[in-house]
């Protein structure tokens, strides 16, 4: 019983880990491409390695952790969370990475006014990562309530932000590549949002036994 307790424990450890790590990227793409931090961008696209690092070891863990014991359904809640919640930080860190290259690409190019839309969605979402990360470590679902309207923020905005470049590219043709980098980043940030909230939904499962639908 002592090595299950402590195998569990080990699990959850690594996982906050992972989520701690995948938060800090997206907040710092977010301000990389806001600020074209060239620094920052690629200290981003290292720190993904380590995230696969933690999404493999986690993973290992929880299947010995099946294998080897007879969890009772509170720890098959906990287990069953942590393999979910690990896909979700994965995609997390993987869209972060993703905003990284984008702003080294786009350091050698002219920036354009679209590139000012960026900053209210990271700021969202990284709100809502941090929300969902800080529930998961302390097995809560305090501010679960606020997702769903942050969510519907980023739907909202994303669509006309879409709306809004569009028609700069359409009045400024020299713009179209560098506002297709901008676009692809908002959709980025809108399904980091999305992972966000299904990592809550296994959050709320965790602790309270009931499954809800957070979008």
């Amino acid at each position: 019983m002592k090595r299950f307790i402590e195998d569990i424990d080990e699990m959850t450890e690594k996982t906050v880990l992972m989520a701690d790590l995948a938060s800090k990227m997206i907040e710092n793409a977010v301000h990389a491409i806001s600020e074209g931090d060239l620094e920052l961008a690629n200290e981003v696209i290292e720190d993904f390695a380590l995230v696969n690092h933690y999404d493999s070891e986690v993973e290992d863990m929880a299947i010995r952790i099946m294998t080897l014991f007879q969890p009772t359904a509170v720890d098959v809640r906990t287990i069953v969370c942590v393999l979910k919640s690990i896909t979700y930080l994965e995609r997390i860190a993987k869209y972060s990475k993703n905003i990284a290259i984008a702003t080294i690409y786009l350091a050698e190019k002219p920036s354009f006014e679209p590139l000012e839309l960026i900053r209210p969605m990271g700021e969202c979402v990284v709100k809502m990562v941090h929300l969902v990360i800080r529930a998961f470590r302390e097995r809560s679902v305090e501010g679960f309530d606020k997702l769903s309207g942050m969510d519907d923020y980023l739907d909202r905005t994303m669509r006309d932000d879409l709306s809004r470049i569009i028609q700069f590219i359409d009045q400024n043709k020299d713009s179209a590549d560098v506002c297709t980098y901008y676009i692809s980043v908002l959709k980025y940030l809108e399904r980091v949002g999305d992972h966000a909230c299904k990592m809550a939904e296994k959050v709320n499962f965790m602790v309270t036994g009931m499954h809800a639908t957070i979008s």
